[in-house]
């Protein structure tokens, strides 16, 4: 799947979308989010705990329409399959090694 990228190619001084690949995009959108994510780390000393938990829902807030456009996009859909598969996987391992460690 490709995507639109404004900010590269220009014709006669004006910006013209350039073609991205998912794998590119997805590259950008993982460093813009580790990026925002150490800011918010940054950040959480200074706010209370009223102001961190409003912080948070607002940003559950923000996100949901994406992640309703997201269930629609069957590439965004297949990869969040892996991802919980991959999850449910580490939690069976988990779980058949804390079978054989002796508990306190």
């Amino acid at each position: 799947m490709n995507y639109l990228n404004d900010a590269n190619a220009k014709v006669d001084g004006i910006a013209m979308p350039t073609v991205v690949t998912m794998k590119e995009w997805a590259a950008e959108y993982r460093r813009n989010n580790q990026w925002e994510q150490q800011e918010r780390i940054a950040r959480l000393p200074q706010l209370s705990v009223e102001n961190s938990v409003q912080s948070y829902f607002a940003l559950c807030e923000m996100l949901l329409p994406f992640v309703f456009d997201a269930e629609k996009n069957a590439d965004l859909r297949e990869a969040q399959l892996r991802h919980y598969e991959s999850l449910a996987d580490k939690w069976r391992r988990l779980a058949r090694w804390k079978q054989h460690v002796p508990q306190p």
